[in-house]
């Protein structure tokens, strides 16, 4: 009896899609769902996981294809990465680093703080997580700032590590969630992939101009917008100071850049790459096994596994090709301005809503254009994967950027400091792009 209701709810779910439409039927499931990935009440993995099944179970999609995102290689490169990472913050290896800075003869001049902070935090985060190189850099801040003896300002350089630690993170295709997520949507249509460093042509011209930017007009803008009192963070500089590095300390720092080169040189797969790196650092007692699991962050992976089921559920029921002719029928085929209304779409909804969602939605959606236009994808995937990292304009979009809040930011002085700077990254990344990938 039990099996007879379990097909009747079955027959009924697929029998409401075929009186819908699947792609009609598609395209209802993922604008709920990106309500409530905006609305930001539920676990984003969990929204992920409730899309994809519910894809599955209306005939949507086959249902092996809610879960086939669990055995992409790209989930499990970005899980081996998370440790090698995590490795790097637990041993102090960051901590070294950018105690550094503290000690240079730079640090009373709080321009040149500010653009080594930026350059810093960048480039740490094309490899590492950018809001795990936030969050270890605020008290190095804190601590600079204490005892700088009011030369220093926190309100002047946070929003500025925020801004480098987004922007850093589209210079590799590790660096942030929104690449991996592109990659994955390509995977699982059987595509060629974004190989580790394809990114960075493009998007290294407007990490450079973000740096130019912050200490010239940004900063001059900085006694106009920011015009609360500063808050001198309560932190002990000594115990930062007093930190002294072990020999695990050099091993994590060894362990990344064997996977950096690893990846550069394709000797192996970047999925068995990056588990070697998450093997060595637990086995050298760089992380403990459990712990090392535990500070995985788990939300993202599951993002990026369900939300190939829900790129698949675009293809298989038509919604992504129907999308895919209205664009072209509204815009054209001039690739000009497709590429300028893929980069400016994206930007806006990074914006106001996860990086690692837009680009999940987006990139099947313009694989089906490229297709209709008879171009190739690449330009458009490179064009989403640093396009979903421009969120400079609210505090909303990247956590990096959020996270930076605390030093007493409120909306508008992001909107007020980041939009010109926003709107530049935007017309960097359509020259550029097209430039560096023609179609």
């Amino acid at each position: 009896m039990e099996g007879r209701n379990l097909s009747f709810l079955t027959d009924a779910l697929t029998g409401v899609t075929a009186a819908v439409g699947a792609e009609y039927m598609t395209l209802i499931i993922i604008v709920l769902t990106l309500i409530l990935f905006a609305m930001d009440k539920l676990p984003m993995g969990f929204v992920a996981m409730l899309s994809a099944i519910v894809l599955g179970i209306t005939g949507c999609m086959s249902l092996s294809k809610i879960y086939s995102g669990w055995s992409s290689s790209l989930v499990i490169m970005l899980i081996g990465m998370m440790i090698v990472g995590d490795a790097m913050f637990q041993t102090g290896a960051v901590l070294m680093i950018g105690r550094n800075i503290m000690r240079s003869k730079f640090a009373q001049n709080e321009r040149a703080v500010m653009a080594i902070i930026m350059l810093l935090s960048g480039v740490l985060s094309a490899f590492l997580s950018n809001t795990a190189v936030v969050a270890t850099f605020i008290p190095l801040i804190g601590a600079m700032v204490a005892s700088s003896g009011g030369t220093l300002r926190q309100k002047h350089l946070m929003m500025p590590l925020g801004f480098a630690a987004a922007m850093g993170g589209t210079l590799t295709v590790i660096g942030s969630t929104s690449q991996p997520m592109v990659n994955t949507v390509l995977e699982g249509q059987g595509l060629e992939l974004m190989p580790i460093f394809s990114i960075l042509p493009v998007a290294a011209p407007s990490f450079i101009f973000m740096i130019v930017y912050m200490v010239t007009v940004g900063y001059k803008m900085f006694p106009k917008v920011l015009d609360f009192e500063d808050q001198v963070p309560d932190v002990d500089a000594t115990a930062i100071e007093a930190f002294k590095p072990t020999w695990r300390t050099w091993v994590s720092i060894g362990t990344l850049v064997f996977c950096v080169f690893g990846f550069f040189s394709g000797i192996w797969d970047t999925a068995v790459v990056a588990l070697i790196g998450a093997a060595i650092a637990i086995i050298t007692g760089c992380v403990d096994f459990k712990g090392a699991f535990k500070r995985v962050d788990w939300n993202t992976i599951t993002v990026m596994a369900f939300a190939q089921g829900i790129a698949a559920a675009m293809n298989d029921s038509g919604a992504g090709a129907m999308i895919a002719n209205w664009v072209v029928d509204m815009v054209g085929d001039n690739l000009w301005l497709q590429m300028a209304g893929c980069v400016i779409v994206n930007t806006v909804l990074t914006n106001i809503m996860s990086n690692t969602a837009t680009a999940a939605m987006m990139a099947p959606i313009y694989i089906l254009i490229a297709s209709h236009l008879g171009v190739s994808y690449f330009p458009f995937m490179i064009a989403i994967a640093v396009a979903t990292n421009l969120t400079a304009a609210t505090p909303i979009g990247g956590t990096a950027v959020t996270m930076t809040s605390q030093a007493g930011y409120r909306f508008s002085d992001f909107v007020k400091i980041g939009t010109p700077m926003n709107i530049a990254w935007a017309i960097i990344t359509i020259i550029m792009t097209l430039i560096v990938y023609p179609f």
